[in-house]
């Protein structure tokens, strides 16, 4: 079964890029939690960051200044240096 993976980065013309496969084990790892700006997304993040310190991950928060427009390249940097893993936060 082929799947599609949309690029939600706003990008006007796509880019063929690898998948990265999941790690095996979040242990060790840090967990970044990425609002989007769009509303209740902030309560969500507060919940699974509450899960995951429980249980011992490290966790880390970024957020875009509003769901208008793609994150700054400073947000962006700041995620792929810090962050081992991304859980961004929708709703709608």
């Amino acid at each position: 079964m082929n799947q599609i993976l949309y690029d939600p980065t706003g990008e006007t013309a796509p880019t063929k890029r690898v998948r990265q496969m999941p790690p095996a084990s979040l242990d060790g790892k840090t967990v970044m939690l990425f609002d989007i700006g769009k509303s209740r997304a902030d309560e969500f993040l507060d919940h699974i960051e509450v899960l995951l310190t429980d249980k011992g991950l490290t966790v880390a928060r970024a957020a875009k200044p509003t769901n208008a427009r793609t994150a700054p390249k400073e947000v962006m940097d700041r995620m792929v240096k810090e962050a081992d893993v991304v859980v961004e936060a929708l709703s709608d």
